[in-house]
């Protein structure tokens, strides 16, 4: 069975028990299994949410409801560095798994100055934090993270773009300074992704208000159209994910 179908099956296994009256969710999904997901409940009409422990999460626990009051599911570890290296988000990741953890236990890692902070599956926090002293070359401490999770959102950068038309490639030509061509590949490998929906078609229309998220590229809220230039082009306010 592949992924999707094995995702598909999981999903018509949570519809059951959620109607059973078992409410939970499953996760860390990624940015494809997310849109998988939103894509196939809204077709079955099930109202669900997304949560990744903070705003603006990139990996994602669904739940079966319009609205969570709260989330067990998911703890913050802050990972403190002892000492003057800065380990990559693949050390934190690579430290992670090293441990036999799996991939879907974790989530977004952010990293910080001196720290990292992982968003990981809560039946698996007390383990990690008992046992994972490295990552790198650098000793650690690490604790559940006890700050605000609102502080941890990243910060938007307001921008003008500058694009020929709404379309996507369009955007994703002006933001990534590539060709039309690589564009159409970032959608052909299924790294272009639009209010949760994985995008598969070059002539996708933006509008205000919609998400893009390219994978290696950023992510990006779309505003109004400020004005045209004198060669016809639109010039987009962009806010950019940090």
């Amino acid at each position: 069975m592949d992924e999707t179908r094995l995702l598909l099956s999981r999903l018509d296994d949570l519809i059951y028990k959620y109607y059973c009256g078992e409410v939970e969710g499953f996760g860390f999904l990624n940015e494809l299994e997310v849109s998988t997901a939103h894509n196939y409940l809204k077709n079955q009409k099930v109202e669900h949410t997304f949560y990744g422990g903070y705003p603006s999460a990139i990996r994602m626990f669904l739940y079966l409801e319009n609205e969570l009051s709260e989330c067990s599911d998911i703890v913050p570890l802050k990972i403190k560095i002892k000492g003057d290296n800065n380990p990559t988000h693949r050390d934190f990741l690579g430290s992670l798994m090293g441990l036999g953890i799996n991939r879907e236990c974790v989530g977004d890692i952010l990293i910080k100055d001196g720290y990292a902070v992982a968003f990981v599956k809560a039946e698996m926090s007390e383990y990690i934090i008992q046992n994972l002293d490295s990552v790198g070359r650098s000793k650690v401490e690490v604790h559940v993270f006890g700050g605000e999770l609102a502080s941890l959102a990243s910060e938007l950068e307001e921008a003008e773009v500058i694009v020929t038309s709404m379309r996507i490639d369009n955007f994703i030509t002006s933001v990534s300074d590539c060709s039309r061509q690589k564009a159409a590949e970032f959608i052909k490998d299924d790294s272009v992704f639009v209010n949760y929906s994985c995008i598969d078609k070059i002539s996708k229309t933006l509008n205000k208000g919609d998400t893009v998220s390219i994978r290696g590229v950023g992510k990006f809220k779309i505003g109004e159209i400020l004005r045209k230039t004198k060669s016809g082009r639109l010039v987009l306010s962009v806010l950019k994910y940090k």
